[in-house]
């Protein structure tokens, strides 16, 4: 072997000495409990590709959801798999007329599939659930629920040991009831998205307690 290949050798396997060190200190998070705040993917709303009719002859760009799904966060990891729980409430009391309220709960689990030094990456699944009543024209309208299902692939960066900040993408399902979902906006169908999220949306801080 020549003393050029030498030297591309040696560099090539320093380099490699290099990175088992980074690999070993991966950020482990196995015991860990967490509160922050956190984006579910359907509080983020989707596109509408088709008009939508609001009930009264009237044909809508788009549905405007009653609840946005983001809220107080909690985390508790066993290894490598997350149990996290999301709560939002909102309420308005209007003069004279009935009050308006919306909320949500998300409940799941998340897997750290791959580790690095400050980043996790992992998949996840959710059922996210949520209530709201609105008034039109100060009449109380109806209590309308909806339900959608979740899968989010997040990364999670790590400040430091104790504070992260993430981002979360992917595929979501939602359930709309005849008065319509909370969640969606929509009615009497069941939604289907692919990649619902965005880089301004499906964000979420979480400090770690311990």
């Amino acid at each position: 072997m020549s003393g050029r290949w030498r030297r591309v050798v040696a560099a090539t396997l320093g380099g490699l000495a290099l990175l088992v060190p980074a690999a070993a200190q991966a950020h482990n998070v196995d015991g860990k409990v967490g509160v922050g705040y956190e984006e579910t993917l359907l509080g983020l709303g989707a596109r509408q590709f088709f008009p939508i009719d609001d009930g009264s002859g009237n044909l809508l760009s788009h549905a405007l959801p009653d609840v946005r799904a983001a809220g107080l966060s909690g985390r508790w990891y066993v290894g490598a798999v997350g149990l996290e729980a999301v709560l939002g409430f909102d309420m308005r009391s209007p003069s004279g007329v009935p009050n308006e309220y919306g909320g949500f709960l998300s409940v799941g689990a998340l897997w750290n599939v791959a580790r690095a030094p400050s980043v996790n990456l992992a998949v996840g699944l959710r059922a996210v659930s949520a209530l709201a009543r609105t008034n039109t024209v100060g009449v109380a309208g109806p209590v309308r629920f909806g339900f959608g299902l979740e899968l989010p692939i997040r990364v999670e960066y790590f400040f430091s040991p104790n504070f992260a900040i993430a981002g979360a993408v992917g595929p979501t399902l939602a359930i709309n009831s005849a008065n319509g979902n909370p969640l969606t906006g929509n009615r009497n169908s069941y939604e289907f998205a692919l990649t619902r999220g965005d880089f301004g949306g499906g964000i979420g801080f979480t400090y770690y307690l311990n």
